[in-house]
């Protein structure tokens, strides 16, 4: 048969192999003897040229420098390997199940055993064994996984923001403020839903960090973070915020449980949102916060491309009120939140001047500790602006 002009190209694997019209009207072949039989094996040209998608060959270095990754940390006791994983061990319990029935699924599905230390023991990790490496691979990718769905259910202990409160100017302003509208003696309005004054303070984000590999984790990624703020041309520029004005989270000012102040101009949320992006990015990468989380914490815009920090200075919540608090003085969890009609306080303290707040440093604080000044305890500051 006459071959036509057209020039076939053969598909596997990703990889396309451009044949010529030579090859496919003569193929060549040499004779393999195995056994008693004989066979035909095609002669593949060495001029042929085989093309290896791009995308395809990124995907499967990428595989590979995981999966290395991964080998590196595995070692080889008996006839089996062995991972240790770092888990902190406040997610144990949800690795084992109720009478250990989420650990014998895991177990069952990937076909590795998982080691989980006793509670007294606090590690923060767990073990995995397998004759294979895949199913090493398969239980860890199953236990991140349910670690990640299981994450809501604990409680936040760390968070990242900007001290205001150190501020003595600002402070002195919102502590008139204060005794002003006590003596007002506004309906649903006293003392104990005012927020301390000494520790005001713009929430960037809120962390789970529940283990002390955990924690110094994240002062790494501060440290990072704070190398690629100080390469950038803002860190030159002075960072002054001017905090104006009552707001409330709703549109409607009758039924209201927080109201806070802060700087809306468009030059502090921009600068505070790409300081954001370059944070966001950098917890990504080490796990310490997942993009459900931030979702869930409304830190990002509506399509999670980008961040959107609604920054706000807490001055009352409702929350904090002595109805809400037990007999020793500490919150009642699940408290159902009370809330005031604020409209006669908007109506007349909605456009007060507290004055301007440089923001200096951001700080990663414990949530429920506190230092010797009132605010909440700091284990590392970064500077956001280069200091004069």
């Amino acid at each position: 048969a006459t071959a036509t002009a057209t020039v076939p190209t053969a598909f596997t694997a990703g990889c396309s192999v451009k044949m010529t019209q030579q090859d496919v009207e003569d193929p060549q072949f040499e004779i393999l003897k195995i056994g008693q039989a004989s066979y035909r094996k095609l002669i593949v040209p060495q001029k042929l040229n085989f093309k290896v998608g791009a995308q395809q060959q990124e995907y499967w270095d990428e595989e590979e420098e995981e999966g290395g990754d991964l080998d590196d940390q595995m070692i080889y006791e008996g006839n089996e390997w062995v991972l240790k994983l770092p888990v902190p061990a406040v997610f144990h319990k949800f690795i084992l199940g109720s009478r250990g029935a989420n650990k014998s699924k895991l177990e069952m599905d990937s076909g590795a055993s998982i080691k989980v230390p006793h509670r007294d023991e606090h590690q923060d990790a767990i073990w995995l064994r397998a004759r294979q490496k895949q199913q090493i691979y398969s239980c860890k990718a199953q236990v991140e996984l349910l670690c990640e769905r299981e994450e809501a259910k604990l409680e936040y202990t760390h968070f990242i923001a900007i001290p205001l409160a150190r501020e003595t100017k600002f402070r002195t302003s919102v502590e008139d403020f204060k005794a002003n509208v006590v003596n007002q003696r506004f309906e649903g309005i006293d003392e104990s839903i005012f927020m301390n004054t000494r520790r005001l303070h713009f929430t960037m984000c809120m962390l789970k960090l529940h283990s002390h590999s955990q924690v110094e984790d994240m002062k790494e990624a501060l440290k990072d973070l704070s190398e690629q703020i100080s390469a950038t041309a803002d860190f030159k520029k002075p960072l002054i915020a001017k905090m104006q004005g009552l707001h409330i989270m709703t549109d409607d000012p009758s039924n209201v449980g927080v109201v806070f102040t802060t700087d809306r101009s468009h030059a502090i949320q921009n600068r505070m949102n790409n300081v954001a992006d370059k944070m966001f990015e950098l917890l990504k990468a080490r796990n310490l916060v997942s993009q459900q989380n931030l979702v869930s914490q409304r830190l990002l815009s509506s399509d999670g491309a980008h961040a959107e920090v609604k920054l706000h200075a807490t001055l009352m919540n409702t929350k904090y009120s002595w109805q809400n608090r037990g007999p020793d003085g500490h919150r009642i969890l699940g408290a159902p939140r009370e809330t005031f009609d604020a409209s006669v306080l908007m109506e007349r303290y909605g456009r007060v001047d507290f004055g301007e707040v440089p923001l200096k440093e951001m700080h990663l604080s414990c949530l429920d500790e506190m230092a010797d000044d009132g605010y909440y305890r700091s284990l590392l500051s970064i500077p956001l602006y280069e200091s004069r």
